[in-house]
């Protein structure tokens, strides 16, 4: 009878238990705005390898092949020729040739080469932007989704957008300690973000920039701030489970020294009432690429300022919770922004 009625207890302690967790569950699912039943895309993204066709080009009917090119990729293929190997329009007389010398260049060949070694296929960066992409759709549904396509720029852009395109330069993701970057004596911090995991990132933060770009109305340090902090905001909630290293590009410990540095560094520059300057270069010594922000010190991040302005729009949306992802985008006030985070680090 003890017996029994011991096992009694504890089978309905054990199930007070699972209640309370399972409770506990639905609260958390219901507290965290990522929690959402994901709809994919339909058709889903489709990345169109320009890199791969252009140096497929058989250079014996350069012509033709470049009408067939200029058919199949359109607007992209005038905007690639146009603004990043800068051969002029496709439509001109000469314009085979050119494209004749550009694929024969010997240092260009080896680089396609190289391109296609790291990227046999692209499977891994179409799920992620679907699913970035079904996010996207989801939290602001009155937006179009970019037609992606990838490229080779020679290093000279990571990413080329308009409103309907988004284009990849996979020649700038080969990997932190690839061979060309060496030889091109690249800055290490530069090289730092040269990787395929980091692709995914830096298009959704393009993508904002295309689609919501900055009010230049009044142009001071802590509107930038602000600016760029919604940007990360965004690629936050479009790659929730990405980790903060990838969608920030700092180091772990960057990234651990902001957080533990926060507080001194709104002290900084609230002290020293660098807030609400208009001067651009120092504004860009705290929002620019850099290896690291110098006001601050050697172990900081360069653009250490943007995850201050990614704080404060985070302080901003948790005591507003009744503003919408699209609302929060969409605000071109940046002061409306700050006053209403009463942020306080």
């Amino acid at each position: 009878m003890f017996k029994r009625s011991f096992y009694l207890m504890n089978f309905k302690k054990i199930q007070g238990i699972f209640i309370v967790c399972t409770m506990l569950f639905f609260l958390c699912c219901q507290s965290d705005p990522h929690a959402i039943k994901l709809i994919l895309l339909d058709p889903p993204i489709e990345i169109k390898r320009l890199d791969r066709d252009l140096f497929a080009v058989n250079i014996d009917s350069v012509s033709a092949e470049a009408a067939y090119l200029n058919h199949k990729y359109s607007e992209f293929f005038h905007l690639y020729n146009h603004m990043v190997i800068r051969l002029g329009s496709p439509d001109a007389a000469a314009y085979p040739e050119y494209l004749k010398s550009f694929l024969t260049d010997f240092d260009m060949f080896n680089l396609s080469q190289e391109v296609n070694r790291v990227f046999p296929d692209l499977d891994f960066l179409e799920e992620e932007l679907n699913e970035a992409f079904s996010r996207y759709k989801h939290y602001l549904p009155g937006y179009s989704i970019p037609s992606v396509f990838t490229f080779i720029g020679g290093f000279n852009q990571s990413m080329v957008t308009t409103d309907t395109i988004l284009g990849i330069g996979l020649d700038k993701y080969l990997g932190s300690e690839n061979v060309f970057y060496i030889r091109l004596q690249m800055a290490q911090y530069i090289r730092y973000n040269m990787h395929p995991a980091k692709i995914s990132s830096d298009c959704m933060r393009a993508w904002a920039m295309t689609e919501f770009e900055y009010n230049d109305q009044t142009d001071n340090l802590i509107s930038q701030m602000i600016y760029h902090g919604r940007v990360m905001y965004f690629t936050d909630y479009m790659l929730p489970y990405q980790h903060d290293t990838l969608k920030t590009g700092f180091t772990s410990a960057q990234l651990e020294w902001c957080r533990r540095n926060e507080s001194s560094m709104w002290t900084y520059l609230v002290e020293r009432k660098l807030l609400f300057t208009t001067d651009l270069r120092a504004i860009n010594k705290f929002v620019g690429e850099a290896p690291f922000t110098g006001d601050f010190t050697n172990e900081s991040p360069g653009r250490a300022a943007v995850w201050l302005g990614w704080q404060i729009v985070n302080s901003y949306m948790n005591r507003n919770r009744d503003v919408s992802l699209q609302e929060l985008m969409e605000e071109t006030d940046y002061m409306k922004i700050f006053n209403k985070a009463r942020y306080k680090p």
